[in-house]
């Protein structure tokens, strides 16, 4: 990815700290680094149209031992579509980080490990804001429970998300 640079102009937004209220980290998993074109494709537009700014990326491969190797983005051919996108990527994951995201994938998979910076909710953040208050937190609902909700909510009409 490349430099955010000195100059002035609509790139200065950009070099701004992020609002720590709208910063997530995602884990994508892939067969192999090679099959994360269509990913880096709309990583690039997300970015393009102010929706995130990433923070961080990182790629690896996971071997059958569950065991794993960190490769800079920069160096992923599939990944290309990344190299031009505006941004100081970096920093942001640690050794920790990668570790802890790595015990969650399969053996002999490949993942991306992304710190994203949610701007799409920027105008949300700040009107919590206006009003006292801020987005404090939040969390992706695993496929398997939206999925037995679907099916709670097909087969008894009720809500869906009881516990």
């Amino acid at each position: 990815m490349a430099e955010g640079g000195g100059r002035d102009g609509p790139d200065t937004e950009a070099r701004l700290s992020p609002d720590p209220d709208l910063v997530e980290y995602i884990v994508i998993t892939l067969p192999e680094l090679s099959s994360s074109m269509s990913v880096a494709q709309a990583l690039r537009s997300l970015v393009e149209s102010s929706r995130i700014r990433i923070l961080d990326l990182v790629a690896v491969v996971t071997d059958a031992h569950g065991g794993y190797a960190v490769t800079e983005p920069e160096l992923v051919a599939a990944l290309a579509d990344l190299r031009s996108v505006d941004g100081e990527v970096g920093g942001l994951l640690s050794d920790d980080d990668i570790a802890l995201a790595c015990r969650a994938l399969r053996p002999g998979t490949a993942a991306l490990i992304l710190v994203a910076e949610d701007r799409w909710a920027q105008e949300l953040a700040d009107a919590a804001r206006s009003g006292g208050g801020r987005i404090v937190g939040g969390e992706r609902i695993p496929r398997n429970r939206l999925e037995q909700a679907h099916r709670a909510h097909q087969e008894h009409g009720g809500r869906g998300f009881d516990t």
